[in-house]
């Protein structure tokens, strides 16, 4: 079961990200910066994911898995580790996500960065419901929700909307 999975809302916008987000990456190979290459990797990755493609997100990402931790101070950890982690819960690999999960959030919350502990947390939480630790989910959509709000993201309605579809959920009366 997936539980509220993103849809990019414009196909074709989408496909053209992918494709310039490979042409980055390819660049950052080019040029041998390391940092670069994961970064693209990264974003490369959560675009495919979300395009329905996450095996050959998962293949990437997991091609850059021996550079990552050369980068354990930068952002773009935690980034990079959010992906995997979603790459891996789509693939069916849940258990294998959590640690990646964990990792993305304590490096977030290391690094001080609300914006993407928000986003890890919300993805951990839709990973949770699919696994069916909806207290565990309820949770970390309840930790998003705050960063959420505190920062006015727009992404709050997002994560309020996860909270309403978990409630309808242990109602017997949500979708999925």
């Amino acid at each position: 079961m997936e539980f509220q999975r993103f849809t990019a809302a414009d196909a074709v916008a989408h496909e053209a990200a992918i494709a310039e987000h490979r042409a980055m990456l390819a660049s950052a190979l080019q040029a041998g910066n390391e940092l670069a290459q994961v970064d693209c990797t990264a974003d490369l990755a959560g675009l495919l994911t979300t395009a329905r493609r996450e095996a050959e997100a998962l293949a990437l990402l997991e091609a850059q898995l021996g550079r990552i931790e050369r980068f354990s101070a930068s952002e773009v950890s935690g980034w990079f580790w959010n992906a995997y982690a979603t790459a891996l819960q789509y693939n069916g690999r849940r258990d294998d996500a959590n640690p990646a999960f964990a990792r993305a959030l304590a490096l977030s919350r290391a690094g001080g960065w609300r914006r993407l502990q928000a986003f890890v947390l919300q993805h951990w939480g839709r990973s949770l419901v699919e696994q069916g630790s909806l207290d565990e989910a309820q949770l970390k959509f309840e930790e998003a929700l705050a960063i959420r709000q505190q920062l006015s993201d727009p992404r709050t309605a997002t994560t309020e909307k996860a909270l309403a579809g978990l409630a309808g959920l242990r109602a017997g009366t949500a979708g999925i």
